[in-house]
Order: structure tokens, then sequence, then C-alpha cells
């Protein structure tokens, strides 16, 4: 098998149909759909997409917990993935019709990551989105620049081709909490990742979605978020690598700011840890002025 390609799904059976249907069928393409334990008010089991398609294996992951979250479903598609190469797709996002031909032409690639440009729409409209703008900004930074730590914020799992072996051989593996189970993965493949590259295929679109996870603003979950960009910058630190993931713990931190400021004066030690001293005094200067500047 040259591909592994893994969907996890949650509740929008209509938007998986789509992304399924983007995908070629192909006798060296493993299809692996994990359903994290769908409502079955909102999900038709019987006619469950994929479930009668012989290039799609579907798997219920029920559990008495209730839902899991998409790094539990995705760690149960990979102990299922026989491919050469890894793909990963949310079930709300769809591949571009250029995808059959772009897997044509990487099978035998000697890279372990190939890092692919993406696009992005309105869930409801189809019009161009700006979910996409930040992916293609590092990207082309990392084009100018062979400045491949950079690739430390492109965590999101969609748009690359990973080498099963890499993560096989190195026991990675998406943490399995709500908010941020992408993170881990991202910087740990880079960091192992001997070879990369940058294509200029346009692989994949990202969809704006009202109620995803990626809209949801709880403390609950900005924690999560928080714990786990902070957890990425300590495995930076450790491999050598420049951590330009602060910037994004400083968005994380300045959310909970606003739901929460008793909270994020806790988070204080832990963005000391991450920033530095300096970095972290100008972040809350900065901070306090727009949290109390008059709109």
């Amino acid at each position: 098998m040259n591909y592994s390609i893994i969907i996890p799904h949650k509740n929008i059976p209509h938007l998986l149909q789509r992304c399924l249907e983007s995908i070629p069928r192909r006798k060296d393409v493993q299809i692996i759909v994990v359903d994290d334990n769908s409502d079955p008010e909102k999900v038709n089991f019987v006619n469950f997409p994929g479930l009668n398609d012989p290039y799609v294996e579907v798997i219920f992951a029920k559990n008495e917990d209730g839902r899991k979250g998409a790094g539990y479903a995705r760690n149960l598609g990979l102990e299922c993935a026989t491919g050469k190469w890894l793909i990963f797709a949310d079930a709300d996002d769809y591949f571009m019709p250029c995808f059959n031909e772009t897997l044509d032409k990487y099978i035998n690639d000697e890279n372990d990551i190939i890092y692919f440009f993406v696009t992005s729409t309105d869930i409801n409209t189809l019009q161009l989105s700006n979910r996409h703008l930040f992916t293609i900004y590092y990207m082309e930074q990392i084009q100018k620049t062979n400045n491949w730590d950079l690739a430390c914020t492109l965590i999101s799992p969609f748009g690359k081709f990973v080498k099963r072996n890499l993560v096989t051989n190195n026991s990675i593996f998406f943490n399995e909490v709500q908010l941020g189970n992408d993170i881990f993965f991202g910087v740990k493949i880079l960091i192992v990742a001997e070879l990369k590259k940058i294509s200029e295929e346009v692989i994949y679109c990202i969809t704006s979605r009202e109620g995803s996870l990626s809209t949801h603003t709880s403390l609950k979950l900005l924690l999560v978020r928080f714990k786990e960009l902070h957890n990425a910058i300590y495995l930076l630190k450790k491999a050598g690598r420049k951590q330009y993931l602060t910037e994004a713990l400083y968005d994380s931190w300045m959310k909970i700011a606003k739901t929460n400021i008793l909270k994020s004066i806790v988070l204080i030690p832990q963005m000391m840890n991450s920033c530095g001293v300096k970095p972290i005094a100008l972040l809350y200067v900065e901070s306090f002025k727009k949290l109390f500047r008059k709109t």
C-alpha cells in the first residue's frame, strides 16, 4: 500500500461524504474513517458514508466516556494504517482535483515529509476564506529563507504527506485532548524528520464552519490548547530549535485573559518559562493595552 488517508468524523455525515468523494479510489490508497461516537440522532449508521465502499475502512470508536476527540480517532487510524505515506484530512474538508495526479507523483519520493499548499472556503457560500493564508505565509517564508524551524508553525496535519515509518519508528502519536491534539504530532515529526520539502501543488481545501472546535472559546478548551503549545515549545527547546510557537502561545494566553483575567495571571510562570523574562514583560504591557483599550 502506498498511501493511508485517515479521517476522524463526528456528526457531519454529509460533509464526510463530500470529503470521501474528493478522494480517488485506487488499489494503492487505503481510506480510513474513524467515527468518534457520533449521535444516532444525527447519523444514520446503516447508511454511514463509506460503509459499503470496498476502498474505505470504517471504524466506530464506541466508548463509555463518549467522545474522546480527533486525537484519539487519529491514533486509532494510525494503528490500522499500512501505507508508505500517511495523509490526514478533517471530515468537513476536501481534496482538490489535482490530488490524484499528486499521488502518482510522490509515491517514491525520498523525503520524510512533503508540505503542500492549501486553500480554504466558507462552508455555506463556498467563497474563498482566509484560513489558509497563515499556512501560505509561513511556507513562503521557509522557501525564501530555507529556515525549516519555521515549519513548527505548520502543526495542522492536513496538507502533508508523512512517511509512516517516521511515525512508527519514533513512536509518535496524537495527544488525546479536545483541542490542539495535533500540536505535539506536528512538532515531533518536524524534529525527527531529516528530509523535508515544499511542493507547489494545492491539494487540500480547509472549510470555515461555525460549530467546529476551532471556533470554540470556552475557558476549558483554551487552557487545553495553551498547555499543548507550552509543551510543544519545551520540545523545541530541548531539540535546540527556535521556538516560533511563542507567538501562538501569546495569542492563546490573550484569549484566556479576555475570558478570565485571574486565570491568565496564574499562567505567568509558564509564559516566562516559554518566552523568557524580557519577552514576557513586553507581552504583558501589550496584553493589558489590548485588554483595556476602548474599541
